[in-house]
């Protein structure tokens, strides 16, 4: 199991407090145009991850989802089909106005997906108000000084028979490198922690959190310029995801976990 690392500053000269990588997450956010977060249409690359998500989740119609690291919206629009409402949760007051401005500009009643400016370590049930029925997050726990904390924390907030899950980058697929290197919207300071965060790991740090259930796999395989320029990718996709020797190296990891259903003591 990997140790968990305080960030370190960019000259690498020592750990960078919580503030601090707080603010630069923040200011990274607030600025630059980050057109690879952003909601699109017919995004089928956003849907598969999303669908996957909320199958292994068990996500129904009329659950409450809060969604960490919701950015501009391109996880959450999709995530809206299968739920009733998605609290969106950032730390970039900036993301979260836009997200807020294309959820209007596509007739979603603002009731159905509110927005909240916050840090994750924020969120109490005072904050949050009524349990989410779960807590999920796409390419979240990876920027985060000490997943295992936060996910403790979150086991607490989500309502009995709720759950968490997230999707994140596998690092031992060597293609993320490739892509954090070209992608303009993508920067090693960012991006480093998903070498901490493994598919062990995770399972770990669920099952530590005292929910049941712990489960993590890996999936996908073509990046989205594939997925969305040809329909037919996404079913080459399962089928290579099948294929028992690929699947250490499949670009992404889900792990999820259920808090059981609180019983009556009369019952037990």
């Amino acid at each position: 199991m990997g140790v968990d690392a305080a960030p370190v500053g960019r000259a690498g000269t020592g750990p960078m407090s919580r503030a601090d990588h707080l603010a630069e997450q923040r200011a990274f956010y607030e600025d630059g145009a980050h057109e690879h977060l952003r909601p699109r249409h017919g995004d089928r690359y956003a849907a598969r991850i999303v669908g996957e998500l909320v199958r292994q989740a068990g996500i129904r119609p009329h659950d409450r989802v809060l969604e960490l690291g919701a950015g501009f919206g391109r996880f959450t629009f999709p995530l809206l089909a299968h739920c009733r409402s998605v609290l969106a949760v950032d730390l970039s007051r900036r993301v979260l106005a836009e997200l807020a401005a294309e959820r209007d500009t596509r007739g979603v009643p603002a009731d159905r997906c509110p927005t909240l400016c916050a840090d994750v370590d924020a969120l109490t049930p005072d904050v949050v108000g009524a349990p989410p029925d779960f807590v999920v997050g796409v390419f979240f726990l990876h920027h985060l000084a000490d997943f295992r904390r936060t996910l403790a924390r979150l086991a607490g907030l989500v309502a009995p028979g709720g759950g968490l899950a997230f999707v994140e980058p596998n690092r031992r697929n060597p293609l993320f490198l490739f892509q954090i290197a070209c992608c303009p919207g993508m920067r090693w300071g960012e991006e480093r922690g998903l070498y901490r965060v493994g598919e062990h790991d995770l399972r770990a740090a669920i099952a530590a959190s005292g929910l049941a259930d712990a489960r993590t796999r890996t999936f996908g395989f073509f990046p989205p310029q594939v997925l969305n320029r040809f329909a037919a990718a996404e079913r080459l996709e399962r089928r290579l995801e099948r294929w028992r020797p690929l699947r250490p190296l499949l670009p992404f990891v889900l792990a999820s976990g259920r808090r059981e259903l609180d019983v009556p003591a009369s019952r037990r």
